[in-house]
C-alpha cells in the first residue's frame, strides 16, 4: 500500500507542473478555437460600471444572440436591437417605435455584442488564476493598444473547462471600469438570416433612417 501511495504521489508530482505550464498565448488560442466550434452564441450578461469620479455603480442586465459579420440581437434596458449585418433595428418597446439605420452609419460606441469578440483580437500578456462564482478561472491580462482611445486596460476570465469567456473587464481613458459577467453562454450550431431581423409588430411605428 505504501508503494502504491508513493507511486500516486510521484505521478501527481509529474502531472502537476504541466497543469500550470499553460502560457497566455496558448490560453488565447484555445479560446479562439472554442469560438470556431459554432455559428453563433447566445448568452445572458450583467454589466457593472464603476465610475472613476463617483461612488455610484451603474448596472444593467441583458440577453444577447451574436454571430460574426455584425449580426446580433441585443435586449437590454427596454430596448431591443436587431442587426443582420447591413441594417439595424432599434425597437424602443415602451415608445412602440422602431428606428431603422444602416449598420455602416452607426457610431463606434461599444455594444456587448462587439465586446464579446474584441478580446480575441488582443495580445495576451499575462496569465493568472482567479475565482468567481465558486469556480476557478484563467485570467488573461491583455494588451489594449489595438483599441487605444477606447480602453487603457483589458482582461478576460476564461473557463478552465473549455476556455469560453466568463468575465470581461475594461477600463476606459476616463478611468471608468466595467465588468461584463457572462452566464448561460451557449454555442449555436445553426442560425438563419431571419434570426437577426426585426419582425414587424402591429401598432409599432417604423421610422426608416437609412
Amino acid at each position: 500500500m505504501l508503494k502504491s501511495l508513493r507511486a500516486i504521489l510521484f505521478s501527481v508530482m509529474l502531472v502537476a507542473p504541466s497543469l500550470f505550464a499553460l502560457t497566455a498565448d496558448e490560453a488565447m488560442e484555445k479560446s479562439k478555437a472554442w469560438f470556431k466550434s459554432g455559428k453563433a452564441w447566445s448568452l445572458d450578461f450583467r454589466v457593472q460600471v464603476f465610475y472613476a469620479d463617483s461612488p455610484d455603480i451603474a448596472s444593467q442586465n441583458g440577453k444577447l444572440l451574436v454571430a460574426d459579420g455584425d449580426r446580433f440581437v441585443l435586449d437590454m434596458a427596454g430596448i431591443k436591437f436587431y442587426s443582420d449585418g447591413e441594417s439595424l433595428w432599434q425597437h424602443n418597446v415602451e415608445q412602440r417605435q422602431v428606428l431603422i439605420k444602416a449598420v455602416e452609419d452607426l457610431s463606434s460606441s461599444l455594444h456587448p455584442s462587439e465586446l464579446l469578440f474584441k478580446y480575441l483580437n488582443c495580445k495576451a500578456k499575462e496569465i493568472a488564476e482567479g475565482e468567481f462564482g465558486g469556480q476557478k478561472l484563467w485570467v488573461l491580462k491583455l494588451d489594449p493598444s489595438k483599441y487605444a482611445g477606447q480602453f487603457t486596460q483589458m482582461e478576460v476570465w476564461l473557463s478552465k473547462k473549455d476556455f469560453s469567456p466568463v468575465r470581461l473587464f475594461t477600463v476606459d481613458p476616463s478611468g471608468n471600469g466595467s465588468w461584463y459577467n457572462i452566464v448561460n453562454l451557449k454555442v449555436m450550431k445553426k442560425v438563419s438570416a431571419e434570426d437577426f431581423k426585426y419582425k414587424p409588430v402591429k401598432g409599432v411605428d417604423e421610422i426608416d433612417m437609412r
